[in-house]
């Protein structure tokens, strides 16, 4: 199932279609943008419908692997404001995307993404970065909620670190309650941007979530019931100057969620400064992830090539922390092991265990007394 949008339902296009997101004067009269000559800067609700030429349909630099500033000012139409549809001309589209000022925000909707960006930096205290992802080439990335795992004893688990999570339960009690809490909180506000930005896009995703049963992102132990907002079993986020190789995913899903939030970085922010960076935000670079405000998009990720490209903060200030919810083939495979007793091999296998919230706290705490039993016998 298609996403519905003005201009129709979005499929698929060929790869490697040129198409950039930058900030540039969004009053741009070129033939191949229609409706967006007079489209008011405040309008960001009815979408500009952006028809990409066949002679910009094929990449202008292929001996390139990181496409340079001079070739996106040559070769490259640039959007940057409202809500846009981007599609070859005289074909069906492969993405959506929409800008979202911060003043055009209630302080409900702005409180909801702080909470997504103070949800996304807690769960850093509790897994290290991705060390190896196959498009990445620098900056740093996180996987939270539902993969396959690791632990060969296990068949499905949530992203956690033993050690990590010894260390938070030492520094302060551990609420299992709230912690699912939040957890369900960040997920339905993901999920409610979602169904309002692209809600053919959430049927389709939790469509193939609930058919595969599949865990939830919301899920804390596996197999639970499903709400009405779940869509998702995962997601991967980015900070600090991250940026990768052009690819296509590999995941089961078809379109796939990608937001990005202007932040100040974690890292050198102060007790003065705000969790959102509007004014003053100089990160130069980084196409695909956009220069300003908040970023929402939807897009074929499994059949058009992409790719964030390198950029900085000139201050050293400010990132942005980007995501993507996504349900992987690994863990898809995993899953069909678990409810059948079958691999992908269609070979008998013994069944094990998932491992959720409940599995992720006996660790921690035998980690804990591990540490106190070896303190005593010193």
């Amino acid at each position: 199932m298609a996403p519905f949008v003005a201009s129709g339902s979005l499929a698929v296009l060929p790869p490697h279609a040129p198409v950039s997101a930058v900030e540039e004067d969004p009053h741009n009269n070129e033939e191949v943008m229609d409706q967006d000559d007079n489209q008011p800067k405040e309008d960001t609700q009815k979408p500009h419908l952006y028809y990409v030429p066949p002679s910009c349909q094929d990449n202008p630099r292929k001996d390139k692997l990181f496409t340079a500033q001079e070739t996106l000012d040559e070769h490259y139409h640039r959007l940057s404001f409202g809500t846009c549809t981007i599609a070859p001309r005289n074909q069906v589209a492969f993405c959506k995307v929409q800008w979202i000022p911060f003043d055009s925000m209630s302080p409900a909707e702005l409180t909801g993404w702080e909470k997504i960006v103070f949800h996304l930096l807690k769960h850093c205290e509790h897994v290290n970065p991705v060390k190896k992802n196959g498009a990445s080439t620098d900056g740093m990335m996180w996987a939270n909620r539902w993969r396959k795992s690791l632990d060969p004893d296990q068949s499905v688990g949530c992203f956690c670190l033993v050690g990590k999570m010894k260390n938070a339960m030492k520094r302060a009690p551990y609420n299992p309650i709230s912690e699912a809490a939040g957890i369900q909180e960040a997920s339905d506000f993901i999920s409610l941007q979602l169904q309002k930005f692209a809600p053919g896009v959430f049927e389709s995703c939790r469509q193939l979530l609930i058919d595969s049963r599949f865990p939830s992102m919301a899920h804390m132990e596996y197999p639970s019931p499903y709400t009405k907002n779940d869509f998702t079993s995962f997601l991967t986020f980015t900070m600090h100057n991250f940026y990768n190789k052009p690819h296509m995913d590999s995941d089961v899903n078809d379109w796939t969620l990608v937001i990005w939030i202007p932040i100040f970085n974690p890292l050198t922010r102060t007790k003065a400064d705000p969790v959102m960076a509007d004014e003053g935000f100089d990160i130069l670079g980084g196409q695909f992830t956009f220069w300003d405000f908040l970023t929402m998009c939807v897009f074929k990720s499994n059949s058009v090539n992409h790719q964030t490209l390198r950029g900085a903060s000139q201050s050293g200030r400010y990132t942005r922390i980007g995501f993507s919810c996504q349900m992987s083939k690994s863990m898809s495979d995993a899953v069909h092991t678990y409810l059948t007793g079958f691999n992908k091999k269609n070979e008998p296998v013994v069944q094990m265990p998932a491992a959720g919230q409940q599995k992720q706290i006996e660790n921690a705490q035998l980690a804990i007394e591990k540490d106190k039993n070896e303190n005593q016998s010193k």
